[in-house]
């Protein structure tokens, strides 16, 4: 929980450009993380619960802004945001998956309500999708 202070501070007073340079030199760090985004979409989800929807995300996001952001909360499995098919722009979703349910209780307890860019987080567990057959 150390990191939270200090990241936290950072996006309110700058939102991204004052933590921009840390995202990136923080991806490839050691403690278990893939080194690219490339690796990291392929690998899916965590286990239930651990597995969170995220609304609002700034337009100028991808996949490494996010997954910089809720990286320091546990061991990020899998981020994706979600792009329009013809533009490329962001839709302003996307998800993420950690390797167990006490991170995610982390990083939704922490950024749940973080103002980012002018937007403000809604970090929620992913619902599981009713099977409609």
């Amino acid at each position: 929980r150390r990191g939270m202070g200090s990241m936290g501070g950072g996006m309110g007073m700058g939102g991204m450009g004052s933590m921009g340079g840390g995202m990136g030199g923080g991806m490839g760090s050691g403690k278990g993380q893939r080194d690219n985004g490339a690796n990291m979409k392929s690998s899916g989800q965590g286990p239930a619960g651990a597995n969170l929807f995220i609304y609002h995300i700034p337009v100028t996001w991808g996949d490494q802004e996010l997954s910089g952001c809720f990286n320091p909360f546990g061991n990020v499995i899998s981020a994706t945001v979600f792009k329009d098919k013809v533009t490329g722009q962001s839709k302003g979703f996307g998800f993420i998956s950690y390797d167990n349910n006490m991170a995610a209780q982390d990083a939704i307890a922490a950024m749940n309500g973080m103002q980012i860019e002018g937007k403000r987080l809604k970090v929620e567990i992913k619902k599981p999708r009713s099977n409609p057959y």
